[in-house]
């Protein structure tokens, strides 16, 4: 019986260890105006190949929404996306971005997957967004 007891609490004590790692790991942060910029960015630097409605371009840019997006960034954290995207894109002028407008441009892209806008800028500090994770 005592045994039993201990390993209930054991069990517990795992839940509620599983719950506060997640808890410490918060989803994304960005402005609206920051999703703004990120726009104006976007249809500047990438809207030709990924397209107006993010899935479609006129050059086969993969699609930065929906299941796709889910599908291949969606157990991540941002801090892997934001580092693809800044050493691969533009395909013109890979890393040609500053991180700001990079960071600007994926508060657009958070927006257009449905990620809630927060209370702070989405940062562009690699530590930082590692934390920030794009798991729902």
């Amino acid at each position: 019986m005592q045994r039993a007891g201990i390993q209930v609490i054991a069990g517990m004590l795992c839940i509620l260890a599983s719950l506060e790692a997640s808890a410490q790991t918060p989803g994304p942060s960005y402005t609206p105006a920051q999703a703004e910029r990120g726009q104006a960015s976007y249809v500047h630097s990438c809207q030709v190949c990924h397209g107006s409605a993010l899935d479609n371009g006129d050059f086969g840019g993969a699609p930065l929404n929906g299941s796709w997006f889910r599908e291949h960034w969606g157990k991540s954290d941002v801090g892997a996306l934001f580092g693809y995207v800044a050493a691969t894109m533009p395909p013109d002028n890979p890393g040609g971005l500053n991180d700001t407008t990079y960071a600007d441009i994926l508060a657009f892209i958070l927006q257009g997957n449905g990620y809630p806008p927060g209370g702070q800028e989405l940062p562009s500090d690699p530590g930082a967004l590692q934390r920030m994770t794009l798991s729902r």
